[in-house]
């Protein structure tokens, strides 16, 4: 059969759902077209109200992309939800009655709303769900009894069969499809479907910067699947319970991870630098580390980038990873209120934190400036829980970029129920699906965590700011709307400052921030 896999994926075309599910496919006979559709949420994240929605000129390319398949599968994630109904409902209008498929987090957080707008919805991990799928499409048999899988038959009913054992085994599966056979992608002014070809990804695919400064194409992929951590804002947790009583948390070996990169390398030798996507890379023994180290530095010699937890690194774990080519990663810090980190079910401490950052700082000399994560927005969150916050990252070593978002809870996560029988959500599209999470609600405390990006800002001043009698005085909603426009122009000097760091290095052109810094400004206007 031929299967049309879309997924509307951010501005780095990773969408390794899809390139999975592909290669699954593909092994096994079939033929894949990957459709990639922009889904980058960042150039409207000062937009309260944003819906996701194509052009007309791009929907009808990925109609004429459909038009020739068996099955369409749409994967996504709940800030994208417009574009896939959008994308769903115009493939149903042109093409009654062919087949079409919904997977990814949402649908398998949502089995019961998605039936609202398709007929098969597959839930949780889908290789040889699909695969099934499509065997028995194939054959012309009845679907309704495959695992994994939730439909709503002819007759309305509705049927949600059991799920499947997780593949423990990683090294059974395929590469993720990074061949670029038939994949589409869009044209710089998003109207239009252009082929995704090496060359086409040699201008578009993510870099990232080495040691000497220097931007490297990039390639993405993962040596794990799941995460050991239940945090309650994060929908891993929901994969826990789904999957009770099974190692939801994957490693593949280090020879399977290895030989990936080494076939990717030789076959598109412009790589220069590797991003693993992992939630937490470091999430295994020191000897598994040093293994990978081993072999990393013996058959690759690339640089690589890793996510690391506060609770899953340490001295000779970082060390031994900078000495294989680690060049960044990025921590996960999300609050600093004992609190909150409670509330979280982050079983971690502000002590680990400063440890964890104390760590990276060690070895700036090797490594690009970290990425540190916040979570702000929370509504249960009270003003001495931010400031806790603040008074953490004040005392962490600078160097860092902090990279704030307003807490979204996600359907799946713990928090999304809390919210829903708190009465905090009423409305999941409006409040969840097409809530911006990019930039935190326009606050005074929240203007500070502002501040906080700029490292050289005199912490002396911002104490001072964060001080009972400020806060009193300025954290008022009646001048939030000017701490806001204080953000959004910040946020444009600060883009400013990152541009002129790669303006020295000659290589200002190589980033899509220009185009990012354009439509900024023209949202403030």
């Amino acid at each position: 059969m031929k299967v049309a896999l879309v997924n509307p994926t951010p501005m780095d075309h990773y969408a390794p759902c899809i390139r999975a599910l592909s290669s699954s496919l593909r092994v096994h006979g079939h033929d894949t077209r990957l459709i990639l559709l922009p889904a980058d949420t960042y150039g409207a994240r000062f937009d309260r109200a944003h819906v996701a929605q194509h052009p007309e000129s791009l929907v009808q390319d990925v109609l004429e992309k459909v038009a020739d398949c068996d099955l369409v599968g749409v994967s996504f994630l709940s800030s994208m939800f417009d574009s896939a109904v959008q994308v769903t409902r115009a493939v149903q209008r042109r093409f009654p009655g062919k087949p079409i498929v919904w997977g990814g987090f949402h649908p398998t957080a949502m089995p019961l709303e998605a039936l609202d707008f398709v007929d098969m919805v597959c839930v949780g991990e889908g290789e040889d769900a699909l695969l099934e799928l499509v065997s028995c499409l194939e054959d012309g048999k009845d679907p309704w009894h495959i695992r994994n899988f939730w439909f709503r038959r002819p007759d309305g009913r509705v049927v949600g069969n059991p799920l499947r054992p997780l593949i423990q085994d990683l090294d059974t599966l395929p590469f993720i499809d990074f061949d670029f056979h038939d994949d589409w992608s869009w044209n710089d002014r998003q109207t239009h479907l252009v082929r995704l070809d090496r060359a086409r990804f040699r201008d578009v695919g993510p870099r990232y910067v080495d040691r000497s400064g220097a931007l490297r194409l990039a390639y993405k992929t993962m040596a794990t699947r799941g995460c050991p951590h239940r945090c309650a804002f994060c929908g891993v947790s929901f994969q826990h319970a789904l999957y009770r009583g099974q190692r939801l948390s994957r490693r593949r070996s280090v020879p399977h991870l290895v030989a990936e990169i080494r076939s990717v390398v030789r076959s598109f030798p412009e790589i220069g630098i590797v991003h693993f996507q992992d939630d937490v890379f470091f999430s295994t023994s020191t000897g598994e580390i040093s293994r990978f180290a081993d072999a990393w530095k013996r058959e690759i010699g690339l640089p690589f980038r890793a996510q690391c937890s506060p609770a899953d690194i340490d001295e000779e774990t970082l060390a031994t990873a900078v000495d294989a080519g680690l060049v960044f990663t990025e921590l996960g810090i999300q609050t600093g209120s004992p609190a909150i980190m409670k509330m979280y079910r982050r079983d971690m401490t502000n002590a680990q934190t400063t440890r964890a950052a104390r760590l990276i700082a060690r070895h700036a000399r090797q490594t690009q400036v970290p990425d540190y994560h916040v979570i702000l927005d929370n509504p249960w969150e009270t003003t001495q829980d931010a400031l806790e916050t603040l008074h953490l990252l004040w005392s962490l070593p600078v160097p860092y970029n902090l990279l704030p978002s307003s807490l979204v809870p996600y359907p799946g996560t713990q928090l999304f129920r809390r919210a829903v029988e708190d009465g905090i959500v009423t409305d999941e599209i409006a409040q969840i699906y097409r809530k911006p999470f990019h930039t935190p609600q326009p606050s005074y405390l929240n203007f500070l965590f502002f501040l906080t990006f700029f490292n050289r800002f005199p912490k002396a001043i911002l104490r001072r700011l964060a001080s009972d009698r400020c806060v009193r005085l300025f954290h008022r909603r009646t001048l939030d709307a000017v701490w806001g426009k204080a953000y959004q122009w910040g946020e444009v000097l600060r883009q400013i400052q990152r541009l002129s760091a790669f303006a020295e290095r000659g290589s200002l052109f190589e980033i899509p921030n220009v185009r990012e810094l354009k439509r900024i400004a023209n949202q403030m206007k």
